[in-house]
């Protein structure tokens, strides 16, 4: 069997969900990477399995919008707030 590749639009789907249930849906081979096509973010789906059809898509935006939910109040319960800057050093060029 050859593996088909295809582009699943990203809009209201976690990462961490399709990684966690792209085998159920496409089979045990299949594997899913972020990926962007024509300018939209999403995920390269490769599987030698059957592809995601329309309702197993929805099924992974209803997912995500639970998993999103959950990481939400967990964060809530520890009192962190997701979006608060970070300090990130950046090392300056030397111009040579």
């Amino acid at each position: 069997m050859t593996a088909n590749s295809y582009f699943v639009p990203g809009f209201g789907i976690s990462r961490a969900v399709i990684q966690n249930e792209i085998r159920y849906h496409c089979g045990p081979d299949a594997i899913v990477r972020p990926y962007t096509h024509q300018g939209r973010d999403g995920f390269l789906v490769t599987t030698t399995g059957p592809p995601l059809t329309k309702a197993q898509i929805e099924d992974l935006k209803m997912s995500s919008r639970d998993y999103e939910e959950k990481q939400s109040r967990r964060a809530d319960e520890v009192d962190v707030f997701v979006n608060q800057p970070i300090a990130v050093t950046q090392r300056m060029r030397r111009s040579g």
